[in-house]
């Protein structure tokens, strides 16, 4: 979103000189307006907000601009509405000030997320023009969809809130957007559903990736002194702050779904069944190679051979290593008996890479004998289980009846089809179709 500089010389009297005003313990937010306990909340909560940024991304030192949150009372007949104001004082001690506008819905109700957001976009800003240069001034500032998304994830989970189900979604379906889209979006209004949670999802671990790597917290914070007033491709300017993603063309990328792919895993206590630790394992096992037009391409492990008559050492690496990555993260969730697989695989793509590979056929058949019987011994696990419990069983659950119950009306929906009456009405609905099928 792009906020443009509005000058003022002299701002209105009813907002410096309300007394119905609250204001933060370090002065940086003054809510106007409203009742008492609405402003003292919205206060503890920006606090709150503003103590989990600085503890994320670091304390900037220096003494803050003022963050305005001026409430209008509700009116008949409009809904909640917030807006977003910069702007820029001459001859003040203070040159910015940063203004929230908010008319608050029926019976003062407002949206706290998109309250959350206004705030810290606000706070975002203010990082960037107390960082500015002696002497240099801000026109014009911006915070871009993905960093703002991003940076709300990350708090999000920081405060153990973090919703990993969408990422999973992302790992699953490979759906996530790219970076260099990811970031040169300017709107996001115009997204459905779907697409919206897929690019907050993307951001969020690209920022996490971002503070992932060597002194990532160090470098945030020097991000987030130029990223408002910074008017390049916004590429550029991640990639002068982390230095890390310079390693190579698909660096950043690399970083970034390993990210989405930590995101997205279950906590260390939550084991993976049989079942879900060889679907992964399905996934997983895939080598990647690049074809005559250097475009990459996917093959099962059963085609080593094509990795192995590479001539360097880097191409070989470089095929197996999405695959040891993520067989790495899997490790710590897998089903226990597979972590010898897993290991297994592991010294398959290293002696790969090497180039020993005289037992490279009898190493993959032991251990798909063993993930086979595995999946066997499950199986006849469950079935057992199953025999058990229904021959336990002291009292009828009825939950059978619901189904003969649809059983039986679906069974008068062919009845009603094959009724005389109900077959001359739909007759007589196509007559009446044919003018406007015409």
């Amino acid at each position: 979103m792009k906020v443009f500089v509005i000058f003022a010389c002299l701002f209105p009297f009813l907002l410096w000189g309300q007394v119905n005003e609250t204001s933060s313990v370090d002065g940086r937010l003054t809510v106007y307006g409203g009742e008492s306990a609405l402003r003292v909340a919205m206060v503890q909560d920006a606090e709150i907000l503003i103590k989990e940024l600085d503890k994320l991304v670091g304390v900037l030192e220096g003494k803050p601009f003022p963050i305005v949150l001026q409430l209008y009372p509700a009116q008949e007949g409009k809904s909640f509405q917030i807006a977003r104001e910069f702007l820029k004082t001459e001859g003040a001690e203070r040159k910015y000030r940063l203004q929230i506008d908010l008319r608050l819905g029926r019976g003062n109700s407002l949206n706290q997320e998109r309250l959350d957001r206004a705030l810290l976009e606000m706070l975002l800003i203010e990082r960037t023009l107390r960082a500015l240069p002696e002497g240099k001034t801000a026109e014009r500032v911006e915070i871009r969809p993905w960093l703002l998304d991003g940076m709300s994830e990350a708090l999000q989970w920081s405060l153990g809130k973090g919703d990993r189900r969408m990422y999973s979604s992302l790992v699953d379906s490979g759906g996530w957007v790219e970076v260099e889209a990811l970031t040169d979006r300017t709107r996001v209004g115009d997204l459905d559903i779907l697409s919206r949670e897929l690019f907050r999802a993307s951001s969020g671990a690209l920022v996490m990736a971002l503070l992932a790597q060597t002194q990532g917290k160090e470098s945030m914070k020097n991000f987030l002194g130029e990223v408002a007033v910074f008017e390049g491709e916004p590429l550029t300017l991640v990639r002068s702050h982390f230095p890390q993603v310079n390693l190579g063309a698909s660096g950043l990328e690399r970083w970034w779904m390993l990210q989405v792919v930590a995101m997205s895993e279950k906590k260390l206590t939550e084991a993976m069944t049989v079942p879900e630790t060889e679907e992964q394992l399905v996934r997983i096992l895939e080598l990647h190679l690049q074809d005559l037009g250097g475009r990459v391409y996917r093959v099962g492990v059963d085609s080593w051979r094509q990795v192995a008559v590479l001539e360097k050492e880097e191409e070989r690496l470089e095929a197996v290593r999405p695959a040891s990555d993520l067989l790495a993260h899997l490790s710590f969730r897998c089903f226990p008996t597979y972590r010898p697989v897993i290991g297994g695989y592991l010294q398959f793509f290293s002696d790969l890479v090497s180039g020993e590979v005289e037992e490279a056929d009898v190493v993959l058949n032991n251990l798909q004998t063993f993930r086979e019987a595995e999946l066997r011994r499950y199986d006849q696990l469950i079935d057992l289980m199953d025999w058990y419990h229904l021959s336990s069983v002291s009292k009828e659950s009825g939950e059978f009846e619901d189904f003969l119950r649809l059983k039986g009306n679906l069974r008068k929906g062919e009845e009603m089809a094959r009724d005389p009456v109900q077959k001359y009405l739909d007759e007589v609905q196509q007559l009446f179709d044919l003018p406007k099928q015409r």
